[in-house]
C-alpha cells in the first residue's frame, strides 16, 4: 500500500520499529567506513552494501536519514494541543461561537450561567475590536448595553414605588402639569398616560428622533402627540423612556443616574456598570461593531442628551447576571429591600392588564411564557434571560449593532432560554 510511513505511524514511533533491526543492518554492512582493514570480501552481501554505503548516494541521502532516525529515537513524543472540555456547557459554547459568526463575525462574545445564585459557567471570546492592539475579552470587559439598560430602569421605578414616591398608575401630568390635552396635531389626551404605560411601551408616545430632540426654552415634551389611546397598543419608544426618566428625577429629587447608583448599583456592588462619555477611559470598553466595522465606540448620549432609563449603560456580563439575580432574590440585596417582592409579579406580567400580548411585555421586561423566560436585551445583541422556575440566569453578550444574516431577536431570546433548560437537564442527570 503506497503510503508514507509517517501516515501509518507517528514520527516518535518510527525509531521503535528500527531499533530491533539496526544491529542486523549494521552487521550486514559491517558498518564499513573508508580505510578499514576488515572490509568484507568482494562479492559478499556485506561488500555490496558496503560499496553502496560508501557511494555518493549514501553520502547524500542514506546517512542523513540514519542520523534523523537516531535523533528521533531521542526526541520525546509530540503532544497535540487538547481541545478545551466544555462538558455540560458545550452546547452553549457552540451557540456563542455561532451567534458571533451570524452577527457579521463580531469581534467579542461572552456567555455566563448562574444557578442557585452561583456562577457555574463563564466564557470569553475575541477582542474588544478588530484593530491592532485590541485587548482580549475578559470578565472585566464592559459591553455596550443599549436596551439592557431598560431592565435597570425597571428597578429604579419599582424602588421609588416601594418607597411611596411614585405610583405605577400616577399620570405623567402629576409631574409634568403641561402634559395634558392632545398636544400639537394630536387626537388622544395625554393626561391619560401613566407611568405604567410608559414602562410597558403602551403610552402611544412615538419614537424619538436620532439625535434626540432638545427643549431649550420650551416646556419639556410639550410637543409630544400620542399615536393611539394609552394602554391599547404597543410602540417601542425611546422618547417614552426619556419622559419616564424625567418623571423619576422629579419624583426622586435627584438626577436619574444618581437614583440608579444609590438605589440599585451600589447596594448590589455593580462597580462595572456606568455611562460612557467622550474622554472616559475606554481600555476595557468593547467597541460596537456596525457590520464589519469595529472602529467606533457608542457613547451614552447617542439616544438622549442626559442619562435616562432607555439606553447608554456599559458593564460586565457578571454584573448583568448579578442584577438579574436580584429579581430571583425577591428584590433584596442582602438585608436591604430594593423593591417589594409583589411588584415583581407586575413587572413580569403583560402590562397594562387586558392588553393583547402582542408582543408580551411587562414593565421593561420582554416576556416569553412559552419557555417561562423574562428577558432584557440590547441592540448590540446582548441578551439576559431569567428562568425563575429553574432559579437560573443566562447572559450572552455580543457587540454587533449592524444586524447580521440570520439574526432574529425574538428567536435568540427564546433560544437562550431553551439553552438553559438543556443545561439543567445535563446537570441533573
Amino acid at each position: 500500500m503506497p503510503q508514507c510511513l509517517c501516515t501509518v505511524f507517528s514520527l516518535p514511533t518510527i525509531p521503535l520499529l528500527f531499533t530491533p533491526v539496526l544491529p542486523i543492518f549494521l552487521q550486514l554492512t559491517d558498518f564499513v567506513l573508508p580505510g578499514r582493514a576488515d572490509a568484507p570480501a568482494s562479492g559478499s552481501p556485506g561488500c555490496f552494501l558496503s560499496t553502496f554505503l560508501q557511494g555518493e548516494k549514501m553520502k547524500s541521502c542514506c546517512w542523513p536519514a540514519l542520523l534523523l532516525i537516531c535523533a528521533c529515537s531521542c526526541a520525546p513524543p509530540a503532544l497535540e494541543p487538547a481541545e478545551p472540555q466544555y462538558g455540560d456547557f458545550e452546547l452553549l459554547h457552540l451557540h456563542l461561537k455561532s451567534r458571533m459568526i451570524i452577527s457579521d463575525d463580531c469581534s467579542a462574545g461572552a456567555a455566563l450561567v448562574v444557578r442557585h445564585g452561583k456562577v457555574i459557567y463563564e466564557e470569553y471570546l475575541g477582542a474588544v475590536h478588530r484593530g491592532p492592539g485590541a485587548g482580549p475579552i475578559t470578565a472585566d470587559s464592559r459591553f455596550p448595553f443599549y436596551s439592557v439598560s431598560k431592565g435597570f430602569g425597571s428597578a429604579v421605578l419599582l424602588s421609588l414605588a416601594t418607597d411611596g414616591l411614585v405610583g405605577l398608575d400616577d399620570p405623567v401630568a402629576r409631574y409634568l402639569p403641561h402634559f395634558t390635552g392632545p398636544g400639537p396635531g394630536g387626537r388622544y389626551l395625554r393626561e391619560k398616560v401613566t407611568l405604567r404605560h410608559l414602562a410597558s411601551h403602551s403610552s402611544g408616545i412615538p419614537q424619538d428622533d436620532t439625535p434626540p430632540r432638545a427643549y431649550r426654552g420650551r416646556p419639556v415634551f410639550g410637543d409630544v402627540a400620542l399615536e393611539f389611546e394609552p394602554g391599547t397598543g404597543f410602540l417601542y419608544s425611546e422618547l417614552a423612556m426619556r419622559v419616564l426618566g424625567q418623571v423619576l428625577e422629579l419624583a426622586g429629587g435627584k438626577p436619574y443616574e444618581i437614583l440608579l447608583r444609590e438605589r440599585v448599583l451600589d447596594p448590589l456592588g455593580l462597580g462595572s456598570i456606568w455611562y460612557l462619555n467622550s474622554g472616559d477611559d475606554t481600555t476595557a470598553v468593547v467597541h460596537t461593531c456596525r457590520g464589519t466595522d469595529s472602529s467606533s465606540i457608542a457613547y451614552s448620549d447617542e439616544f438622549a442628551p442626559k442619562p435616562y432609563p432607555g439606553s447608554g449603560l456599559y458593564g460586565s456580563v457578571r454584573d448583568i447576571a448579578r442584577y438579574a439575580q436580584l429579581w430571583l432574590d425577591g428584590g433584596r440585596a442582602g438585608e436591604r429591600v430594593i423593591f417589594r417582592r409583589e411588584l415583581i409579579d407586575q413587572a413580569w406580567s403583560t402590562q397594562p392588564g387586558g392588553r393583547v400580548p402582542d408582543p408580551d411585555y411587562g414593565l421593561l421586561f420582554w416576556l416569553f411564557p412559552e419557555v417561562g423566560a423574562k428577558v432584557i436585551s440590547g441592540a448590540a445583541h446582548t441578551v439576559c434571560t431569567i428562568l425563575p422556575g429553574e432559579d437560573m440566569v443566562l447572559v450572552m453578550a455580543l457587540n454587533q449593532r449592524g444586524g447580521g444574516a440570520g439574526w432574529d431577536f425574538e428567536a435568540e431570546k427564546i433560544n437562550l432560554a431553551r439553552m438553559g433548560y438543556a443545561i439543567r437537564e445535563r446537570l441533573d442527570r
